[in-house]
């Protein structure tokens, strides 16, 4: 029982949180995944003469170089060059990417979702093409939820609990991964030479372009299509 004030606020710090799942936020999304794919629901916008690299998911983070995929945007000024609801199949064809990078976006997908996701990631790219996926290190937050060193950014929650809370149910995070079930998931679909990398270090030099401010809390996977 709370027997001050004091008290009451210093709960009310741990219970309160930016991200709460409403029915209002369920159908304003449902109506504009709908509402996009009726309208918006595009291919790509390609490079013919260039390699064609995807950054899906990529919110406000956009390269130059690379065909940048999110959610449908109705004011113009927000529009990507391809608009997406990745819970459904992607209007693409066969075959096109060089390369894919996707940063902290399984995780907002339910895990059948993500596995159909990978299925056509895999369908739209060219043979030998690489995929890296970076999403939310379930592991680490282990090892912090334990009282293992990991990193000093963890120490802005007070304990493991509050950390494991947020990792599951902040964000509308739908999926937890770490690197034996992402690499179980991708080699289910098809892919090859799965391997865990650090930040910024892989296979492709261009798909080495991770946040730097998400990097204390990530894991790193890439894998090939034969």
């Amino acid at each position: 029982m709370l027997t001050n004030k004091a008290e009451s606020q210093e709960i009310n710090k741990f219970t309160t949180w930016k991200y709460k799942f409403t029915l209002k936020e369920a159908l304003n999304f449902e109506i504009r995944s709908l509402l996009g794919r009726t309208f918006l629901n595009q291919k790509p916008r390609l490079k013919p003469k260039d390699k064609n690299f995807l950054n899906l998911g990529c919110g406000p983070t956009r390269f130059k170089e690379f065909v940048n995929a999110d959610f449908f945007a109705f004011r113009s000024s927000s529009r990507l060059d391809w608009m997406v609801d990745l819970r459904y199949p992607l209007n693409c064809e066969d075959n096109v990417w060089d390369g894919v990078f996707t940063e902290h976006t399984l995780e907002h997908l339910y895990p059948d979702q993500a596995y159909f996701l990978l299925q056509e990631l895999y369908r739209t790219m060219r043979s030998g093409s690489r995929i890296r996926i970076t999403v939310p290190d379930l592991s680490k937050y282990i090892d912090f939820y334990n009282g293992k060193l990991v990193d000093e950014k963890f120490s802005k929650w007070e304990t493991g609990c509050e950390g494991i809370r947020s990792l599951t149910q902040n964000y509308f995070h739908l999926s937890l991964w770490d690197f034996r079930l992402l690499e179980k998931y991708l080699s289910t679909t098809g892919f090859i030479n799965i391997q865990q990398f650090e930040f910024r270090q892989g296979v492709n030099p261009f798909l080495l372009v991770d946040s730097e401010g998400r990097a204390w809390e990530t894991l790193y996977v890439e894998a090939q299509k034969p």
